[in-house]
């Protein structure tokens, strides 16, 4: 799953850094001998980056390689990415290198030296934001492996139900949730391929949570409505967030 979602958001970023940054020193492929056969069918979707020292890299959906003559040597695989820096590790010269290094970047391995990508150009950009959603992704794998699939699926219930149920409202999703219900679809229909550590996610499910269990103790619904929608009761909903909550919290 997340090398699907990686292969989509790798066309999208660079998609449309090429539409807006004329000239760009990259080039995305489809059925790069250097692409991974087994993700998406075997498009072997990547982009290639002439570095400005004339150097070469190759980015999939799974790792950074550089390219030299006919053979690509992996740099990191991004499992085993946890971090990236711009232009240097120190915060303090970031702005006086900048001009000099604005395409240099840091990739941090676990239980390995950082390697150094020079001479990116503007592919420094989309390089980046592609990074973070690599990062992002690798999260979300992470906190699902620490949630049981029950625990996923009465969330995932839940955000359906209250977007598109009889619960509440338009306004009073607006008032209580401070989203409208189109915003809350969206969200239901992405669920859990999202980043699943975000603050602003913790904080609408512990929410929409609460009002649930508001409503229940008051008798709002009829039982087989909260039975047809949510599918369990009120205490196991109450608990499944609290686990959320702990795990996209890093306390378990």
């Amino acid at each position: 799953m997340v090398d699907w979602l990686l292969t989509e958001q790798l066309v999208e970023i660079f998609q449309e850094a090429l539409a807006k940054r004329r000239g760009l020193n990259a080039e995305l492929i489809v059925r790069d001998p250097f692409g991974e056969e087994d993700v998406l069918a075997g498009a072997g979707t990547a982009v290639r980056i002439a570095a400005r020292d004339g150097s070469a890299y190759v980015v999939t959906p799974r790792r950074v390689a550089r390219v030299v003559s006919e053979d690509a040597h992996d740099l990191v695989a991004f499992p085993e990415l946890i971090g990236y820096d711009w232009i240097s590790p120190e915060m303090s010269k970031k702005v006086s290198l900048k001009d000099d290094y604005f395409d240099r970047l840091y990739l941090y391995p676990r239980d390995a030296p950082p390697i150094v990508l020079d001479r990116l150009g503007d592919s420094v950009y989309p390089l980046m934001t592609f990074l973070g959603r690599v990062l992002e992704f690798q999260s979300q794998k992470v906190l699902l492996r620490k949630l049981d699939d029950d625990v996923v699926e009465l969330l995932g219930r839940t955000l359906l139900a209250v977007s598109r149920g009889p619960f509440f409202e338009d306004t009073e999703l607006v008032s209580i949730l401070g989203s409208g219900r189109e915003s809350l679809r969206v969200i239901a229909g992405m669920w859990p391929r999202m980043n699943l550590a975000a603050p602003d996610l913790r904080e609408l499910l512990s929410r929409l949570v609460e009002v649930l269990m508001q409503g229940a103790s008051e008798g709002r619904w009829p039982d087989q409505v909260w039975d047809e929608w949510i599918q369990d009761s009120p205490t196991r909903l109450e608990t499944a967030v609290e686990i959320f909550r702990r795990v996209s919290t890093g306390q378990v």
